[in-house]
Order: structure tokens, then C-alpha cells, then sequence
């Protein structure tokens, strides 16, 4: 009897699994990001803020969270990934088009988690373009260097860059995110935007996560050097102790981007755990404060 109960339930997980998969051929296909621009309060963009979110991060609520913590003179940028896919090619000519418009005499870009890998490739193809505005800051907030200073499993990254995700499992990712617990939030934190955020990651779909953790996956770790003539300054951003980050090997990455910028200059917050992953929305105000001082 056990015997065929487990059957049973491995067969149902079977089509459960297959009919996703088909479903999920229709299902979240747009493969197009979309930029948030925040034009500056008075009204003349000296810098531009190029923000890059971590994984499965809302674009839209990080930037309405980071928003009100720019500078008069800041102009920010931020990218919200596309439904199933992540196209660096795409991503930078259309921000690129952005940080014309805006007319800035200097830009900065910021990396939250996968955001710092995505940063590297974009600036890869700002420097084969001459570095038009000059040598930028980054700022790699707990970036893994490549997959293996992520703790997750090889296998998951393997499944991710062939399964497509769908509806069914979706709506099974938005039930299991409500038991999530949350960081806390600093002082003045906007409890609506903390709100909308987390239901947009909850509800972001499986086709968004299997096919940024396959960008993970196949992304070519930075070799020796590789940020030193497009960037003026690289900080690195981790949390304080107690605890270690439980998604990223933070002394791994950093040796990693060391390499690639021999004079990294680690700053670490004064009141964000490492305990708990990149809490950007949670914390905006002192984010931006590092981001603006790197």
C-alpha cells in the first residue's frame, strides 16, 4: 500500500510538473526590461544613479524606496528585468539611451547581489564604448563574483537553464513566499512600498526565477584586472556581524572582485546585519548614503 501511494504521488508530481512546463511555453514570455527613471529634484542631472537589482528584486519598488534619498543633483535609473530572461546587450543600449537623455557629467552604478554581475557586463560594454562620461564608481552590494560563491545547490542552477517555469508553479512560489520571514526595517521606511514589494517578488513567477538563476549560473567570473580601466573607485558593501550571509560567500566574492579591482575598498553597514540578504527596500536611506559616499 505505501508502495503505491508513493507511486501515486510521484506520477501526480510528474504531470503536475509537465503540464506546467507545457503551460509555461505561453505563459510570462515578454523577454523586454523596463527602466524607472527618477529625473533630479532641481532639475539638472550632475550624476546618474544606474541601479541594478538582485534577484528576483522588484526594479520598480527599489527605486521608489532609494527615490527620496538621491541628492538635489541625482538623476537614478532602475532597471526592472524582464519577465523570463536577462538581456545585457538590450539592457545597455536602452540605458545608455536613458543616460543621454539626462545629460550627466558623471555616472555611478550600483549592484545588489546578481545586480553586480549584471553591472560588470554592462560596464564591459560601456568601456568597449569608450567609457562616454568617464570612469564610473560601482558599488557591489554582497555581489557573488561567479556561481560558486553562491550557497545553492550546482544542480539548481543546471535544472534552471532548461526549465521554463509556468502558472502552476507560480501560484505554488506565491503561497510558500507568505511564510517568508522579513528583515527589519529601518526608521522611516515606507510601509507601503515594503508591502508592494514583497508581493511583487512573490507573485514575480517561476518562468523570472529559473531564468535569472540560469544567468547566474552561466555567468564568466571576472578575470584579473577587468574593472580597473572603466572604473574610477569599486566598494564592495556587506553586512556587520553576527551571522554570515545566508545566499552569498561574502569573503569569496570579494577575493573574486579583488581581482578584477586590486584596491576594492570593503565598507561594511553600521546597522545591516550580514544575517540577512541585501534588505535594500527594508533600508534604503542607508543604503543610498553608502552608495553616494563609495
Amino acid at each position: 500500500m505505501r508502495n503505491r501511494w508513493a507511486t501515486v504521488l510521484l506520477a501526480g508530481a510528474i504531470g503536475l510538473i509537465t503540464t506546467d512546463s507545457v503551460v509555461g511555453v505561453w505563459y510570462r514570455t515578454n523577454t523586454i526590461e523596463r527602466l524607472w527613471v527618477t529625473a533630479p529634484r532641481s532639475g539638472h542631472a550632475e550624476q546618474v544613479i544606474v541601479v541594478f537589482p538582485g534577484y528576483i528584486m522588484p526594479g520598480e519598488f527599489l527605486g521608489e524606496a532609494l527615490a527620496p534619498h538621491l541628492g538635489d543633483n541625482d538623476a537614478m535609473i532602475t532597471i526592472e528585468y524582464a519577465e523570463r530572461g536577462i538581456d545585457i546587450e538590450r539592457i545597455y543600449r536602452d540605458v545608455t539611451a536613458a543616460i543621454t537623455r539626462l545629460g550627466p557629467t558623471a555616472v555611478r552604478v550600483y549592484g545588489a547581489s546578481m545586480g553586480g554581475m549584471c553591472a560588470k557586463e554592462f560596464l564591459d560594454r560601456y568601456e568597449r564604448d569608450g567609457t562616454p562620461y568617464g570612469k564610473v564608481v560601482l558599488v557591489l552590494d554582497t555581489a557573488p563574483s561567479e556561481r560558486a560563491d553562491v550557497r545553492r545547490p550546482r544542480l539548481l542552477f543546471g535544472l534552471s537553464a532548461w526549465y521554463r517555469g509556468g502558472p502552476v508553479s507560480s501560484a505554488i512560489w506565491a503561497v510558500a513566499s507568505r511564510g517568508a520571514g522579513h528583515p527589519p526595517s529601518e526608521a522611516g521606511a515606507d510601509p507601503r512600498t515594503l508591502g508592494d514589494a514583497r508581493q511583487a517578488a512573490a507573485w514575480v513567477g517561476t518562468p523570472a526565477i529559473a531564468t535569472q538563476a540560469a544567468y547566474i549560473g552561466g555567468f564568466p567570473p571576472p578575470g584579473p584586472n577587468d574593472l580597473v580601466a572603466v572604473a574610477a573607485r569599486v566598494a564592495y558593501l556587506r553586512g556587520r556581524p553576527p551571522g554570515s550571509d545566508p545566499v552569498v560567500r561574502v569573503d569569496a566574492a570579494i577575493a573574486g572582485w579583488r581581482r578584477a579591482f586590486p584596491q576594492l575598498n570593503v565598507v561594511t553597514f553600521a546597522d545591516r546585519q550580514e544575517s540577512w540578504h541585501v534588505p535594500v527596500i527594508e533600508r534604503p536611506g542607508e543604503t543610498m548614503r553608502l552608495i553616494l559616499a563609495a
